[in-house]
């Protein structure tokens, strides 16, 4: 059964966002995605959506910047506070009474944020997916995962961090070998249908969205999010939250334990055969775990 599928355009500050609807059940709760990065994009969560959206409408955007469409290129709407505002703008004009989040890595820290300071807030619950919420817990994981496949592969990162020297061959290759071991674990040189659900590159614009914010790779920052952190404010959270994981996550299911310790009443779940893109990578646990939350 083909999902309908529409486009809203939304003002936001520093510009507009394409929110897309896919679904119309006005009997259920909706869902809005919340995609991670920074300058990820919805892409890689649409075979998951279009499951949902048989029962229930489901939202998705791209963030500013994140898609060519939407690149201002003004570095100075690439901070925080711009992505609040624009999740904040995207919640009110959906209209509803109750809304779920599904917020996947620096998307988490967006929700978090969204809860916090709306206390009339539609949402009723955020599910965290490989959750961001802290740069130097981030980088520890990453750090770790590192070790645990080479421990020169470490080595060699913090003597290019010492150095700057980023663009080395060395380094590059050892991003790729970490991405496709904790970001998206699925073979897409299968040549199969798995390519089509497979993880989705952030555009141009979503990488420099990405440097600026983040850094060079998942294991080194170096942008503005290098000090953020809203693990101190996790406490006042007072919705239903679950935080999944992939057995192979860089966010290690130790440190989802640790998050689920600072929310109340919250859940933790460890997904088998998946890394950080657990939805693709395992679906069907992914959906049954989310289902049974929601």
């Amino acid at each position: 059964m083909t999902v309908a599928a529409r486009t809203k355009y939304i003002d936001v500050p520093g510009g507009y966002i394409g929110l897309k609807i896919l679904g119309q059940n006005d009997k259920t709760i909706p869902i809005l995605y919340v995609h991670g990065g920074p300058g990820g994009n919805y892409e890689s969560f649409m075979p998951m959506a279009e499951k949902l959206a048989k029962d229930c409408t489901v939202y998705m955007y791209n963030q500013l910047g994140s898609d060519d469409s939407t690149n201002t290129g003004e570095e100075s709407l690439w901070i925080p506070e711009r992505y609040m505002e624009a999740l904040n703008g995207v919640i009110a004009s959906l209209n509803v009474e109750k809304l779920h989040i599904i917020a996947h890595s620096w998307g988490a820290m967006l929700a978090v944020e969204h809860v916090i300071s709306n206390p009339g807030s539609p949402v009723i619950s955020i599910t965290m997916v490989s959750p961001y919420l802290s740069t130097e817990i981030w980088i520890r994981d990453a750090k770790s995962r590192l070790a645990e496949l080479n421990a020169e592969y470490l080595n060699t990162v913090e003597e290019c961090e010492k150095g700057v020297y980023f663009d080395s061959k060395t380094y590059q290759e050892i991003i790729m070998e970490y991405n496709k071991n904790f970001q998206c674990r699925i073979d897409r040189s299968r040549g199969d249908d798995v390519i089509q659900s497979a993880l989705k590159p952030k555009t141009a614009s979503g990488m420099k969205v990405y440097r600026h914010m983040w850094g060079p790779s998942e294991f080194t920052c170096t942008g503005i999010l290098k000090d953020m952190d809203v693990t101190a404010k996790l406490q006042n959270i007072r919705v239903r939250v679950l935080i999944i994981c992939g057995v192979y996550d860089q966010v290690k299911k130790e440190t989802c334990e640790y998050f689920r310790s600072l929310i109340p009443g919250s859940v933790r779940v460890t997904i088998p055969d998946a890394s950080q893109t657990s939805f693709i990578e395992n679906p069907d646990v992914f959906m049954m775990c989310l289902l049974n939350s929601l």
